[in-house]
């Protein structure tokens, strides 16, 4: 009886200390842009979980007598710190999905900033009830040629025009998209769709009735109809999830859009239409969840 009760009094004591030493060694070092209410919050909320502890800085990562076992960056502003090799896993939160890829990272997993554009498409057509449309996409990157060619095939109520452009006249580009379309996808290239060209965008399309959609809230703030985006709390389950997966299985998950999002639409530009709009609680229910690579 003596001997069965040291027995197991050695194993809890074992399984105490693994579990102490599993926390103790797993050590997050989460890399902010810049130091902002937003971002703090964001911090407190990644690490206010039971798999890892996560220390914050801003711009640049600890010293080698600080630093962790796992590399968490946020924005595509940070990218560059992603070659240091002195991490086990290094992640990138919150970054632009064309900037990321054509980066060519290695050791590394992104949960990109954007949303796929299978589900900004989907808004539409929840927005407009299968109702026969013409929509426009203007693109540059050559990532995006099977995307757009696979979305023609997948949603046949709509015709969906897709054009190449190049740098030489942007605007003048996508207001003869917008003349001859109903709806304008802007995309997440940054180049296209920025804090230069968005007014000359919005602009034509109030003049040519035409909707906007995406890429992101700021967009729908200054104007847009509509897009899909994912909130903070959002984006930090996900992340959450991503870095415990590599902590059980020791390896990397792959690369990967927000699983969880919600729908913005801009009521105010939705009345000065004409047109009247489900709920962003109803149309988030038509667009069909899933991960999406």
């Amino acid at each position: 009886m003596v001997k069965r009760l040291y027995g197991l009094a050695i194993t809890a004591l074992i399984l105490v200390s693994t579990l102490a030493f599993s926390d103790d060694e797993i050590i997050v070092d989460l890399i902010l842009p810049v130091k902002n209410n937003t971002l703090n919050v964001l911090s407190k909320n990644i690490a206010n979980n039971p798999y890892f502890t996560v220390n914050s800085y801003i711009n640049t990562p600890p010293e080698d007598d600080a630093k962790g076992d796992i590399l968490i960056i946020v924005s595509e502003k940070l990218l560059p710190l992603l070659s240091d090799n002195r991490y086990k896993a290094k992640f990138a939160l919150y970054v632009n999905s064309l900037e990321y890829l054509d980066k060519d990272i290695e050791n590394t997993a992104a949960l990109f900033s954007d949303q796929p554009l299978f589900r900004q498409v989907s808004l539409i057509e929840a927005i407009f009830n299968g109702k026969p449309i013409q929509l426009g996409i203007a693109y540059q990157n050559k990532k995006y040629e099977k995307i757009l060619d696979d979305l023609s095939n997948t949603f046949s109520s709509m015709k969906i025009n897709i054009r190449e452009i190049d740098n030489v006249n942007i605007i003048r580009s996508i207001n003869k998209i917008i003349q001859k379309n109903d709806v304008l996808l802007s995309t997440a290239e940054n180049n296209i769709y920025n804090s230069d060209t968005i007014r000359s965008i919005l602009l034509s399309s109030y003049r040519h009735q035409t909707l906007v959609i995406g890429p992101t809230e700021g967009f729908v703030n200054a104007g847009a109809l509509g897009t899909v985006l994912s909130t903070p709390d959002q984006y930090t389950l996900d992340i959450i999830k991503m870095v415990n997966q590599y902590i059980t299985t020791k390896k990397l998950p792959p690369s990967q859009y927000p699983s969880n999002f919600s729908v913005k639409i801009n009521y105010s530009v939705a009345e000065s239409l004409g047109l009247n709009i489900p709920s962003e609680e109803e149309l988030r229910m038509l667009i069909p969840d899933g991960e999406i690579q």
